[in-house]
Parts: C-alpha cells; sequence; structure tokens
C-alpha cells in the first residue's frame, strides 16, 4: 500500500505559489516590450505570461519602445530583439544603433524627404561638396558668428538691405558703380584721403545752413 503524505505536507504543497515559468520558446516567436534600457541596447520582453531579458540586435535600427509588438530570437542562453513589427502609436519612429553607437548611410544618390519639416541638430554640422545649392523663399541665419571664406563672393538681389550697429568694410582696391541715384545720410561724415581726392561732375551744388570753410596752402578756382 501506498504511503500517504501527512496533512500538514499536503497544505503546504497546496499553498505554495507556483514558479514563474519561463518562456518556452526554441528560435522565432513574437512579444511585447516591457520596458527598454536608456540605451535601447537591452529590453525587457513579455512572452507567453513570462518576462524575458533580450538584446536589441544591430539590424533592429527602429529604437524599439515600450508597447511594441517586436519579433525575438531565443536559442543557445541567448535572446534577441530582430525587428519591430507592431506599434501602437505608428506616426513615430526612431532610426538608432543600439547603446547609441555610429550610424553612416552611403550611396550612389540619396534622398531625404520630410512633407512638413526636416530638422538637424547636433554639436557640430560638416557640409562637403563640390557643389551646394540651397533654393528657399525664405531662409534665416541666426547666430552670434558668421565667417565666409571665398576667392569669390557674389550677390545679386532686387533689393539688398543691411543693417548694423557698426559696420567695417576694408579692401586693397573697391569700385562702387550707381547707374542712377546715390544717396548718403549721416549725423558726422568724415572723410581722410592721404593721396589725391578726384571729383568730375557736369555740375556740383553745395549748400550748408551755417559755415563753408576751404583751408590749403593754395586754393585755385576757375
Amino acid at each position: 500500500m501506498d504511503r500517504i503524505a501527512p496533512l500538514p505536507v499536503l497544505e503546504s504543497l497546496l499553498a505554495a505559489e507556483p514558479a514563474q515559468a519561463e518562456p518556452a520558446i526554441a528560435g522565432l516567436a513574437t512579444a511585447v516590450v516591457a520596458a527598454v534600457d536608456e540605451d535601447a541596447a537591452h529590453a525587457d520582453l513579455q512572452l507567453g505570461g513570462a518576462s524575458l531579458r533580450a538584446a536589441v540586435a544591430v539590424s533592429c535600427l527602429v529604437r524599439p519602445i515600450p508597447g511594441d509588438k517586436v519579433l525575438a530570437f531565443r536559442g543557445d542562453g541567448e535572446a534577441f530583439v530582430l525587428g519591430v513589427l507592431e506599434r501602437e502609436a505608428p506616426n513615430y519612429a526612431t532610426l538608432a544603433l543600439p547603446g547609441h553607437g555610429n550610424l553612416a548611410i552611403e550611396g550612389e544618390t540619396l534622398s531625404l524627404t520630410a512633407r512638413q519639416r526636416l530638422a538637424l541638430k547636433a554639436d557640430g554640422l560638416d557640409l562637403q561638396a563640390r557643389t551646394l545649392a540651397f533654393i528657399a523663399d525664405k531662409a534665416t541665419w541666426l547666430g552670434k558668428a558668421l565667417t565666409a571664406i571665398v576667392e569669390r563672393w557674389h550677390v545679386s538681389a532686387k533689393a539688398h538691405e543691411v543693417s548694423a550697429e557698426t559696420m567695417t568694410a576694408k579692401a586693397e582696391n573697391r569700385i562702387a558703380i550707381v547707374d542712377q541715384v546715390d544717396t548718403l545720410r549721416a549725423q558726422t561724415q568724415s572723410i581722410k584721403i592721404a593721396g589725391i581726392v578726384s571729383e568730375t561732375a557736369q555740375s556740383k551744388v553745395i549748400a550748408v545752413s551755417d559755415d563753408l570753410r576751404m583751408d590749403g596752402k593754395r586754393i585755385t578756382m576757375g
């Protein structure tokens, strides 16, 4: 006759909480992301009522977020998140390598199109090309300093306006050509010429409200 376990032993066995089952997967399976590390290198998954710690695969460029349904692989004591299959809010995604690794895109021709807005943010931005073209209806530059070093600078505009608290222009040779009217308005004007000043005009009118003074060793008129 088989021995019957004592009553206290049976009660303790019935009252014991069942151990959490390990996710029984061998190969591929779908899971739900419960949490993601700060560097997005590992994620906690919910699979078959059990928790699974998995590394985010390098091929999973869409960074998973909590709530995503992902494709997971487990084998040989390792688990990986291979890709994001479904997202509750599919209008947002981040492309990045796990662990904030460097990402490079290369191709004969690359095209980046945004229907509404394109934002580039970085501590440093380098653009290098043989030819560079900016085409926009309106452009705005905001910054503390702007430096341009070129062999030739050409600006063509229907209207050109410059506003500054202090403006300095320096050149070895300067030529200004105004086809119609040249107007200067200032509180005080001071002109210092080390060499010769030559003015040629069909007519010249000088009008002052108080004094007109001419000083020189020789003044010749006529």
